[in-house]
């Protein structure tokens, strides 16, 4: 096996959930990265621990799932969140084996999903989890990539000394908690304003996200004005949504644009 993947497995096991004997852990994967399950599944076997590998929760077979499903019918699967309300433990791995496998799922069904799914991704949320990504081909090529770069790229973000990149980051947070204004200008495109005054401002130090590496916040959620364009394309369930801009007045997006796919950037706005 690639080492990277060995030396991946082993960050999020040590570092990011921090495993211990006993714990029980649901690891998601799809199919194309068996290679990280299986690494995992070795690790956690050697400290102790007890992993159920389940398939990932965008994938053909879920696809398959809700283009069948009534839309009126979906309600929350109970038995799925008993699994999660058990569990010590989540890692959830994204990769694409084709990243538009969701996209011929219409937007109603989308939604109806993610709000019965909701009570689930709160088990999730109250657990020790991790989001993480697996270099699959498909994901590859969505970045435009060979798949010996785009490895290279994921893995260089991936497998590094976390608690000195804590400590690099931490000069942001410095700067950010006492903040009471963040202003973001970009050409003539981007304009926004927006209060993070009481707001906390969190080390992305590799725990829940896996590459970590971001500072962030949020705003006081009336106080955003201004205007702003997203120039790098948007994967949204399956489809790629391209150019989006959006105008905020107290908070609210008052307008909106996409020059490709914007009846799914309304779908998510509705």
């Amino acid at each position: 096996m690639d080492q990277r993947i060995r030396d991946h497995a082993e960050t999020i096991v040590d570092h990011s959930i921090d495993v211990e004997a006993g714990d029980t852990v649901v690891v998601r994967a799809p199919t194309v990265a068996d290679d990280l399950a299986v690494a995992l599944s070795e690790l956690l076997g050697e400290r102790g621990a007890f992993p159920l590998v389940t398939a990932g929760r965008r994938d053909r077979k879920r696809a398959a799932f809700l283009r069948a499903i009534d839309p009126d019918d979906l309600e929350t699967p109970e038995h799925e969140r008993a699994l999660f309300e058990a569990a010590d433990a989540i890692v959830h791995v994204r990769a694409h084996e084709n990243a538009s496998d969701m996209s011929d799922v219409d937007a109603e069904t989308h939604a109806a999903y993610n709000q019965a799914y909701q009570p689930i991704q709160q088990e999730i949320l109250s657990s020790r989890w991790c989001l993480t990504q697996y270099p699959s081909p498909g994901s590859a090529q969505l970045a435009e990539m060979s798949t010996e770069a785009y490895e290279e790229f994921v893995y260089s973000a991936m497998n590094k000394d976390w608690d000195e990149q804590r400590e690099f980051q931490q000069q942001m947070v410095e700067l950010l908690d006492p903040a009471d204004e963040v202003r973001i200008v970009s050409g003539d495109t981007t304009d926004l304003t927006m209060s993070v005054s009481g707001m906390k401002t969190i080390n992305d130090e590799g725990k829940n996200n896996l590459p970590g590496g971001e500072v962030f916040t949020a705003p006081v959620p009336d106080s955003v004005e201004g205007e702003v364009l997203f120039d790098k394309p948007l994967v949204h369930q399956g489809n790629i949504v391209e150019n989006v801009w959006l105008e905020f007045e107290d908070g609210e997006v008052v307008d909106f644009s996409a020059e490709k796919n914007e009846e799914v950037l309304a779908g998510v706005l509705d």
